[in-house]
């Protein structure tokens, strides 16, 4: 699937919006939390709100490997696995 993941740096005025694919690593395997492959595909940075937004682009690509946990249809707790191990609380809005 296709996804567009979004940082608000100062709330909607300033955000960090990365966009690729993403595909379970084992998709038949039961075992939480999750492996996911993300394909970073490009990223920019935008501010004003969604229609109005100025963008500039980023210069992302790649690979990024992160572990989730999925606690509801809108609530994903995660850790990049192959970066410096972040460890993010992310809330579907869209």
């Amino acid at each position: 699937s296709t996804i567009t993941n979004i940082g608000e740096l100062l709330g909607s005025l300033l955000e960090v919006r990365v966009s690729g694919g993403l595909t379970e690593a084992q998709p038949d395997s039961l075992e939480v939390p999750k492996r996911f492959v993300a394909g970073i595909t490009g990223g920019k940075l935008c501010a004003g709100k969604d229609s109005e937004s100025k963008c500039l682009p980023l210069p992302i690509k790649g690979e990024g490997l992160f572990d989730g946990v999925y606690l509801g249809e809108r609530l994903r707790i995660g850790q990049n696995v192959n970066g410096g191990g972040a460890r993010v609380v992310q809330i579907r809005i869209r």
